[in-house]
């Protein structure tokens, strides 16, 4: 299936490691000019090496992508580099607050919304003037099944602030569906990653915790979640748009 995407170019924040790796990969691979990002040089090279290897047209971006320098910075590199990106996804670090509502102090509260709301707005407000113009667009951010079911190890977290992010991407795609822009929000189940990887070690959990909670008994593929979100970024998906999408295995007992 022709996704449509050769000579469109992508920011993929959050796109050196995992399933942000895996959806940088996937976009390259249908034709789209890439700039991912990451903090940790290193993993951002060795990510933009993968990418090249496979025949893409990518850069790299050793940063944060939090404040409004952050935010600017990557898309003026993404501009200078490629063009006005047509596509957009937005995968944030992993959880900081794992505690329940007594032990989370105020300032760190303060700091997950930064993270997970703030960040995406500044994103939306610098690339979609252009995707406005254009009257063309997709953007899709990486949540958590526990929007949808919350987690006893991150409640505050599931609970709160990420579901602020997938609302404001709700309300986005309802302000500029008119002009051809889609976005939707991902609640991730378990993936076989390093940083799922991580999370679990530094938890206590045993590998299997998640994967055995899943009907069809496995984690799922860093390169399965890049097939889901090209799929969104194309104009195959053009009638998708506001959703908030479980790709978790059927680990998630919810209805809707």
């Amino acid at each position: 299936m022709d996704f449509k995407l050769a000579g469109k170019v992508a920011i993929v924040a959050g796109g050196s490691r995992g399933c942000g790796l895996a959806c940088a990969e996937e976009l390259a691979r249908e034709g789209a000019s890439v700039v991912l990002t990451g903090r940790q040089p290193a993993i951002v090279e060795a990510a933009v090496a993968r990418v090249e290897a496979a025949g893409g047209k990518v850069k790299g971006l050793a940063t944060e992508m939090v404040s409004e320098a952050d935010v600017r910075h990557i898309v003026d590199q993404c501009r200078a580099t490629f063009g006005d990106p047509d596509v957009l996804v937005v995968n944030p670090p992993s959880p900081t607050l794992i505690s329940g509502l007594e032990a989370i102090a105020e300032s760190e509260y303060v700091l997950a919304y930064e993270y997970y709301v703030l960040s995406l707005v500044r994103f939306l407000k610098e690339v979609i003037p252009a995707m406005q113009a254009r009257r063309w667009g997709r953007i899709v951010t990486l949540g958590t099944v526990g929007m949808k079911s919350p987690h006893l190890q991150d409640p505050q977290y599931s609970q709160n602030i990420r579901v602020a992010a997938a609302a404001v991407m709700k309300t986005m795609a309802h302000e500029y569906g008119r002009y051809n822009i889609t976005g939707n929000t991902i609640a991730t189940g378990s993936f076989d990653s390093d940083l799922a990887n991580d999370y679990i070690a530094a938890h206590g959990l045993t590998p299997d915790a998640f994967s055995n909670s899943h009907p069809i008994g496995r984690d799922g593929q860093p390169e399965e979640m890049g097939a889901v979100v090209a799929f969104l970024c194309s104009d195959r998906a053009s009638f998708l748009s506001g959703e908030t999408i479980r790709v978790d295995g059927g680990a998630t007992r919810n209805l809707f």
